[in-house]
């Protein structure tokens, strides 16, 4: 008599997958406050709708500030991303009231770092996305700041920037991609560059998380928004081992049954915009589309697998 041996998939999550503090804190200063919101409060479309379902308006991000006037609009909230400095002092002008839900490693951290490279005399470089809202507000708190995020950027540096020069990075920029621009500007503009790695500690956690999981697993799913830009270099580091395996999602409904073939270990990641509750139901999607049984697994601090307080291993 012959047997059919039941298919076998682990899920395992990634450690630190998932919201960090200075989004939680955005999120949830949004849902206190019900004001408009200038640009998506994080970037992740569902937690985005689901502010827009409760009411809340989700305004341009640099609005003209006249039709805000206009429109008997007199509170708003900043993103987690942070708002340009002079933007801000307009909104004072115009006695616009504003919660400010920027990140506060921005705040004390990223903006502090600028400020007082700046009164030590040096020439701060500031390595990220320039269309990116992070980069465009966090540029405008020193003075005649430049940015570089390619080759291009890196040869149009002015090459008068002097000995003391520093370079600070966007807070979800990724290691290499940091290293990459440092090495490049020391070689071909200022060999004595200073740099200061400014990530966010959520971030690096994930980006270590994720590179690790996806040296070993069979593929990789990483879950939110495409337009975010921790989410989106999540999924870069793990195409690094998984080229053809590594897929990013913002929904549920963008899971392929196909993905499942001739996978025995799934690795899930989450950017610091992806609520655990979205997670969760990247794990319950999989799960209905595997036709096996499945075991829930995450990492710990130091990679090692622990059972996932998500639920009992379930036999679909």
């Amino acid at each position: 008599m012959s047997s059919t041996r039941t298919r076998e998939l682990e899920i395992i999550i990634a450690h630190s997958a998932g919201t960090c503090f200075g989004v939680e804190d955005a999120i949830a200063m949004a849902q206190e406050q019900r004001q408009p919101i200038l640009g998506p409060i994080v970037h992740n479309p569902i937690v985005v709708e689901d502010l827009a379902n409760r009411g809340i308006p989700i305004l341009e991000r640099y609005s003209d500030l006249d039709e805000l006037s206009e429109a008997g609009v007199s509170e708003v909230v900043i993103t987690a991303h942070g708002y340009p400095k002079e933007l801000k002092e307009d909104l004072d002008r115009r006695g616009l009231e504003y919660h400010d839900a920027t990140c506060p490693v921005l705040l004390k951290w990223v903006y502090t770092k600028i400020r007082r490279f700046e009164e030590e005399g040096y020439s701060v470089i500031l390595m990220g996305n320039p269309d990116h809202a992070e980069i465009i507000a966090s540029r405008s708190y020193g003075t005649g700041i430049q940015v570089v995020y390619t080759d291009e950027d890196v040869a149009d540096l002015r090459d008068d920037l002097g000995d003391r020069t520093v370079a600070i990075c966007q807070t979800t920029i990724t290691r290499e991609k940091f290293q990459y621009l440092v090495e490049a500007v020391r070689r071909t503009k200022y060999p004595n560059l200073k740099a200061i790695d400014t990530r966010c500690k959520p971030v690096k956690n994930q980006q270590e998380a994720v590179e690790r999981l996806a040296q070993w697993v069979d593929a990789m799913i990483i879950v939110g928004g495409f337009n975010s830009s921790n989410t989106t270099n999540l999924a870069r580091i793990a195409k690094n081992y998984l080229p053809d395996r590594t897929h990013h999602i913002d929904s549920v409904d963008l899971l392929e049954e196909r993905w499942l073939d001739d996978v025995s270990h799934l690795g899930v990641g989450g950017g610091t915009s992806t609520p655990k509750e979205q997670i969760q139901a990247v794990q319950r999607r999989v799960a209905e589309l595997f036709d096996g049984r499945v075991r829930y697994r995450r990492e710990d601090r130091d990679g090692e697998l622990i059972k996932d307080d998500f639920g009992e291993d379930d036999e679909i």
